[in-house]
C-alpha cells in the first residue's frame, strides 16, 4: 500500500499553512478535505488581525497572537514572490468600541492591560473616534481604544495564496472528499474516506468545527463545537472610512478596497446552518448603521455565512492526542491571526518530536480524553 509521510485532514487556513511549512522537509503529504479547498470559515473571515482586539489579560494565546501579527508582513511578501497573490496587507489600524454604558467599564480595563504592553494604543474620548474616522463613527456617550497594530489582510486571497503555494510544492490536495473514520495500524495511520483509504506515518487533524466528530474516540463530547458567523459586503463610494470598527457587542465593520465594507458577524452557537438568516442580516445593518450612520445607502454586493471551531473559554487545543496524531483545533474568532505562528510551530514540533513550549498551554487534560 502506498504511504503518506503527512496526511492532513481540513485545508483552511490552519491545514494549508501546516502543510507549506513540511513541504521542506516531508516530500510526501496529502491535503484532504470534504469540499473544495478553503471555501468554509477561513475563505469567508474578516480578515481581522486582531493581536490587541481579542484580549484582555496576559495568557499564553496572547503571546502567540501578538509573535504571529508580526509575521504578515514577510508572508504577504513570500506569497506574492512564490505565487503572485497580494493577500492585500492594509495598514488600516482598528477603534474598539463600548456598545453600553457597562461596556466603558471593559474598555477602560482593556485599555490598562494592553498599554503595558503596546505604548502606541490610546484611549478615545466619542469625539476622538468621530475625529479619527474622519467623521464616519458616532459613539455619542460611550469610550474607545485605538489599537495601531491591529491590521488586516484579505482572507479570500490569503486562502487562495496558500493554496496555490501548495500546488507550487507539489502536496497532493483531496478534496471533495470526506473522512468517516481514522484508525491507528501499525507504522501510522488509515484514514476511510467515501473515496477510499489512505494511509499515512503522521496524521494532523485541522478539520474546524468538525475537528470533534472526525476523532470521537481521542475528544470528549462537545469539546470543538461550530459557532456560524454571517457576513455582509456592502458599497459605498460616498463613505470616508479607512480604520477598522470593532464594537464589544462582536460587531465590526472593515474598509476593504474599492469602496467597500465588510460587516460582521452574528454568532450563533451549535448552529451549522449554511446561508444569512433575516435575522442577521437585520441585526448587523441595524449596527452598523447606529454608528456608521453614511452606510445608510450602501449597496449590498455579497452576503456569507462560515462556522467557526470553538473550544471552552476560547482555548483552542493543540496537541498530540496518540503517537504521531496531532490535532489543531477550536481557533475560534483568530484563526488567520493565529494560522503562520502555528504553522511553524507545528512544523517544528513534527519534524523535531519535541513540542515547542509556546503550545505547552493548550494539551487536552488527560482526565478529559475519551479512552478507547
Amino acid at each position: 500500500m502506498d504511504m503518506y509521510d503527512v496526511i492532513i485532514i481540513g485545508s483552511g487556513v490552519m491545514g494549508m499553512s501546516i502543510a507549506r511549512g513540511l513541504s521542506q522537509s516531508f516530500a510526501n503529504i496529502a491535503v484532504i478535505d470534504r469540499d473544495e479547498a478553503g471555501k468554509h470559515a477561513s475563505y469567508k473571515a474578516g480578515g481581522m488581525l486582531g493581536a490587541q482586539n481579542e484580549f484582555t489579560k496576559n495568557s499564553a494565546l496572547f503571546s502567540l497572537a501578538t509573535t504571529s501579527q508580526k509575521l504578515f508582513k514577510p508572508l504577504r511578501d513570500s506569497l506574492l514572490e512564490e505565487v503572485g497573490v497580494d493577500i492585500e496587507y492594509l495598514n488600516s489600524g482598528l477603534i474598539k468600541l463600548a456598545t453600553n454604558h457597562y461596556d466603558n467599564k471593559k474598555i477602560e480595563q482593556q485599555y490598562q492591560f494592553l498599554r503595558q504592553h503596546f505604548a502606541s494604543v490610546e484611549r478615545l474620548s466619542p469625539t476622538d473616534v468621530q475625529h479619527m474616522s474622519n467623521g464616519a463613527i458616532t459613539s455619542k456617550h460611550t469610550n474607545g481604544i485605538y489599537m495601531p497594530e491591529d491590521n488586516q489582510i484579505n482572507a479570500n486571497r490569503y486562502t487562495k495564496g496558500l493554496l496555490k503555494s501548495l500546488s507550487n510544492r507539489h502536496i497532493d490536495r483531496i478534496y471533495q472528499t470526506t473522512v468517516t473514520h481514522i484508525e491507528s495500524i501499525k507504522d501510522g495511520y488509515r484514514v476511510e474516506t467515501r473515496n477510499g483509504a489512505y494511509y499515512t506515518e503522521k496524521l494532523i487533524v485541522t478539520g474546524g468545527a468538525w475537528t470533534g466528530k472526525l476523532l470521537q474516540q481521542y475528544l470528549p463530547c462537545e469539546t470543538v463545537i461550530g459557532v456560524k458567523g454571517e457576513a455582509l459586503l456592502v458599497e459605498q463610494p460616498d463613505l470616508n472610512l479607512n480604520i477598522t470598527m470593532f464594537l464589544t457587542n462582536g460587531c465590526y465593520v472593515i474598509p476593504k478596497l474599492k469602496n467597500r465594507y465588510l460587516i460582521g458577524a452574528t454568532s450563533y452557537f451549535n448552529d451549522y446552518s449554511v446561508g444569512v438568516s433575516n435575522s442577521g442580516k437585520s441585526w448587523l445593518k441595524s449596527q452598523a448603521l447606529h454608528y456608521i450612520p453614511d452606510l445608510k445607502n450602501g449597496k449590498i454586493i455579497n452576503q456569507w455565512s462560515g462556522i467557526r471551531p470553538y473550544c471552552q473559554n476560547e482555548q483552542p487545543i493543540m496537541d498530540e492526542v496518540d503517537k504521531d496524531l496531532f490535532v489543531i483545533a477550536g481557533h475560534y474568532r483568530n484563526g488567520i491571526l493565529l494560522s503562520p505562528l502555528i504553522g511553524e510551530l507545528m512544523s517544528q514540533w513534527i519534524i523535531s518530536g519535541h513540542r515547542p513550549k509556546q503550545l505547552y498551554d493548550f494539551q487536552i487534560r488527560r482526565d478529559e480524553r475519551n479512552e478507547m
